[in-house]
């Protein structure tokens, strides 16, 4: 555990693309430090470039038996983070894991129940929650800038430069598809906006109808869904990745609409501006300029620093605690449902982990 005033202790579990992100955040952090990765290949000479003073150890285990090591950042493909999140939990360290935090609700409340029993704290790395600029966006929808929220439309899809089964993306026993992957954004910001604006840190949908489509491995491609929150509000929310979308959410309201392209990379990757577009209904153009110097990922390492240092357990900040993580996957796990998406590698992890 890390000890007051000192700065967090880190270690990568999976380090692939999304490690390297987080990595560069955690640099640029005011709370933490990079001190080792587990890799399943620790002789992989890349590993120095792109996690520099790192320690490689050989294997996760070794990582999580570290003594030097605070807290674990789980960025293995989605099958495999009720496993890693559940030992470190049991190993005593706290866990930032990557979204989804697991494949289904069941396995996302296992690794609660771990880190409660563990007394550490566990949270799921949806990195714009944590930037200025959500918390912007919000904000500009609880004054009416745009009057009464109705709608939301939201997309993030993108197109693989072609088609291969082994590719995680396309693997069920990777957890391949949309809706896990990418899909869980635009539901995550929907629910999100939906709290805002009923004056609470997030909302859970009262009807879920999704459709999709199962490509050649099983899994989805392109997929939407129509959320119902109470009150009337209604959110269209879609993914693929197969199908290069605009990836622009759009927030209708009585008196306009707020639109801002690509919401979960904020002011990007290594800081800068986005612009939110504020567009009235008599055509009248409004935008409003975020700058942030701050690194995107480092919002989120030094999320769970607070927390530790509080003692908590879970995200301090709006619509991020374990309540909002369980509301989100229980919308996946109900699109999933309406189309018939099921992965092995969820009852075998099931049968494993005794969920």
């Amino acid at each position: 555990m890390a000890e007051q005033g000192r700065r967090l202790r880190w270690g990568i579990i999976g380090p692939g693309g999304i490690a390297r992100a987080f990595a560069g955040g955690l640099a640029h952090s005011r709370t933490g430090t990079l001190v080792a990765i587990g890799a399943r290949n620790p002789t992989k000479p890349e590993y120095a470039e792109h996690f520099p003073g790192a320690r490689v150890l050989a294997g996760y285990d070794a990582l999580l038996a570290d003594p030097d090591i605070d807290a674990v950042y789980i960025a293995t493909p989605h099958p495999q983070h009720a496993q890693w999140g559940i030992a470190a939990a049991r190993a005593g360290k706290h866990a930032l894991v990557e979204k989804p935090l697991g494949m289904n609700v069941a396995e996302a409340a296992a690794m609660f129940g771990a880190a409660r029993q563990a007394g550490t704290f566990m949270g799921e790395a949806f990195m714009y929650r944590l930037h200025p600029m959500t918390a912007k966006i919000c904000q500009l929808l609880k004054d009416g800038a745009i009057g009464e929220v109705r709608m939301i439309k939201s997309s993030f899809g993108f197109a693989m430069p072609e088609f291969d089964p082994d590719h995680r993306m396309y693997s069920p026993a990777l957890g391949g598809g949309g809706i896990l992957d990418v899909g869980c954004y635009p539901v995550s910001m929907a629910r999100l906006i939906a709290g805002a604006v009923s004056g609470k840190g997030f909302a859970n949908p009262i009807k879920v109808r999704g459709t999709g489509h199962l490509g050649r491995t099983g899994v989805d491609e392109w997929a939407s869904a129509l959320l119902t929150f109470e009150g009337g509000l209604i959110a269209e929310v879609s993914c693929s990745v197969s199908v290069q979308q605009d990836n622009v959410l759009r927030v209708y309201g009585s008196t306009g609409r707020l639109e801002v392209a690509d919401f979960w990379f904020a002011t990007g990757h290594k800081g800068g501006s986005a612009t939110i577009r504020i567009v009235s209904n008599d055509g009248a153009e409004n935008s409003v300029t975020v700058h942030e110097s701050r690194w995107l990922y480092s919002f989120e390492a030094d999320g769970v620093a607070d927390a530790v240092a509080k003692g908590r357990p879970e995200f301090a900040a709006p619509g991020m605690g374990w309540a909002d993580t369980l509301g989100n996957m229980k919308v996946l796990d109900m699109w999933r449902g309406d189309i018939g998406l099921a992965y092995p590698i969820e009852r075998e992890t099931a049968e494993r982990l005794r969920i």
